[in-house]
């Protein structure tokens, strides 16, 4: 079926589109929503993706889901009698990313000691939540490591604070093993937290993370960056908060990196949230680690979070 008869059937059927260049994106008619950029449709394919729902299909399918049909068979006649063309060939099945996992039995080498996370002001309750301790060996050596696992409790990656001064500019004060865009953390601590406050704040590291916890602040995801990944953005729709709070860091002293990428995000988010949703309030020092306890309550009221 050709471009312009997936756009005429779905407009027949009663689907208002947004224009996103190789895909439409539209509210979802066979369920109840106020989302209008939740139902993602291929213009070449009619291939879609439901992302709250994390459902997709074929062209036959969404037709079949939405008219309230049968079969697939009963797409095709339907198709047939408005005088389409159902296409003979199935589309190509895209390529399947692996995720990388890791095996537990490494975690078992972390030693417990959370004294560089305690003089920074984080307390025992707060660092011990997050499970994580020393690596004295390997690629994570004298990094305290936070493990990160998916929602089946599979351990999918591991992010590292250096411990000591950072004399080597060569030396990454954050360092990563796995692949950190597909990581939606700490959700699978905070999901339910999140859920019934309606609001989620992003936050570049886990020490963001770790201050506002402290401040008993917990609904928070961590993007690892700058940049909100797909996985990340499906993990915000299929949660679709009230208000999305972007909070990466505060460099104005500096170059301007996290003020600038709070403003790229806004933008982005806007593609698939009504912009009453979005929110950017950027920490009042360059991050949240060099904020007190009083400073983030007063950033908290100030910004009604």
């Amino acid at each position: 079926m050709d471009p312009d008869s997936i756009r005429d059937v779905l407009t027949e059927m009663g689907y208002s589109l947004r224009d996103y260049g190789k895909e439409y994106r539209t509210t979802p008619l066979y369920r109840d929503s106020d989302n209008p950029t939740v139902l993602s449709i291929k213009k070449d394919s009619g291939r879609w993706v439901d992302f709250k729902e994390s459902i997709g299909g074929s062209f036959e399918e969404l037709i079949k889901l939405t008219l309230n049909l049968s079969s697939i068979e009963d797409s095709k006649k339907w198709l047939k009698n408005k005088g389409h063309v159902s296409s003979a060939k199935a589309a190509p099945r895209p390529q399947v990313k692996t995720q990388r996992v890791f095996d537990k039995n490494s975690l078992t080498k972390l030693e417990k000691d959370h004294s560089y996370w305690l003089t920074r002001g984080i307390d025992i309750e707060t660092i011990e939540k997050f499970s994580g301790g020393i690596m004295r060996e390997g690629r994570m050596k004298n990094r305290y490591v936070f493990p990160i696992f998916n929602s089946k409790d599979t351990l999918v990656g591991m992010t590292g604070r250096f411990i000591y001064e950072l004399n080597n500019p060569k030396i990454a004060k954050w360092k990563h093993l796995g692949d950190k865009t597909d990581w939606k953390y700490p959700l699978q601590i905070n999901y339910d937290i999140i859920k019934e406050s309606k609001k989620i704040i992003l936050v570049e590291s886990v020490g963001d993370c770790l201050s506002l916890w402290n401040s008993g602040i917990k609904n928070t995801m961590v993007i690892f960056g700058l940049n909100v990944s797909v996985p990340q953005l499906n993990a915000l729709l299929r949660i679709d908060p009230d208000k999305i709070i972007i909070s990466l860091n505060n460099d104005f002293q500096n170059n301007n990196a996290g003020n600038n990428a709070a403003e790229k995000t806004k933008k982005k988010l806007f593609k698939y949230f009504d912009a009453k949703q979005v929110q950017v309030a950027l920490p009042t020092k360059n991050d949240f680690g060099d904020m007190n306890q009083e400073e983030i309550e007063e950033w908290k009221l100030k910004n009604e979070i």
